[in-house]
């Protein structure tokens, strides 16, 4: 199977693989990948960047660009009145007392803080299915990813010259017991994102990172 440099894009010959330390050398970077992950990677199909997907957004000023998907859901239908009845009937009930009568409980207080934790998380996931949107941008060396509603939310910022690729990686948790794919700059510390997205929308902004990376 075929081997592809992900930052030069250019072929890596079999004679520049060793498949039992599952290793690739690109000679042209001077770099090593794995070889099981760029054949894994192989199999996404190229995408057309001047078509994306419905809900994604693609801008590309010579050295800046940005590519973003938005994070509306249907799942709000759900979580709007769930979120009101969780959070003002339980912190109405425990916080609001307290501050209508003007007296401080320790004890209620305390055992109200699972629910204010749950309510900042209800809160926090509603908000992104009716406003939220997702940005990976690029401005010559500087990069950022971000995650959020309006101004507020997630910014991770790094460089592109450490960023060696792009691939699909997998989370953590699981969903009916399978571990969810996502989004993984390859650097020293990995950059990993876009877990909640379809697989059209994950391609897409993988083309994008790609072609990026590999301009650079």
């Amino acid at each position: 199977m075929k081997a592809t440099c992900p930052k030069c894009r250019r072929e890596i010959p079999l004679e520049d693989v060793n498949v039992a330390t599952d290793i690739a050398l690109c000679r042209t970077c001077q770099e090593t990948f794995s070889f099981s992950e760029l054949t894994q990677n192989a199999a996404i199909p190229n995408v057309d960047l001047s078509k994306p997907p419905k809900g994604v957004w693609y801008h590309n000023q010579g050295n800046e660009f940005e590519v973003g998907v938005t994070t509306r859901s249907w799942a709000a239908l759900f979580l709007v009145p769930f979120t009101l009845v969780w959070a003002g009937g339980s912190l109405g009930g425990i916080y609001g007392k307290q501050i209508m009568h003007g007296h401080f409980q320790l004890f209620e207080s305390l055992f109200g803080i699972p629910f204010l934790l749950g309510s900042v998380v209800l809160i926090s996931a509603t908000l992104m299915c009716l406003f939220g949107k997702m940005m990976v941008r690029g401005s010559g060396d500087q990069g950022s990813v971000f995650m959020g509603v309006g101004p507020l939310g997630w910014n991770r910022k790094f460089r592109w010259n450490e960023i060696k690729g792009v691939r699909i990686s997998e989370t953590k948790w699981q969903r009916n017991n399978q571990n969810l794919p996502v989004l993984e700059l390859v650097a020293a510390k990995p950059i990993r994102f876009g877990s909640g997205l379809s697989e059209e929308r994950r391609n897409y902004i993988m083309g994008v990172l790609r072609r990026r990376i590999g301009n650079r």
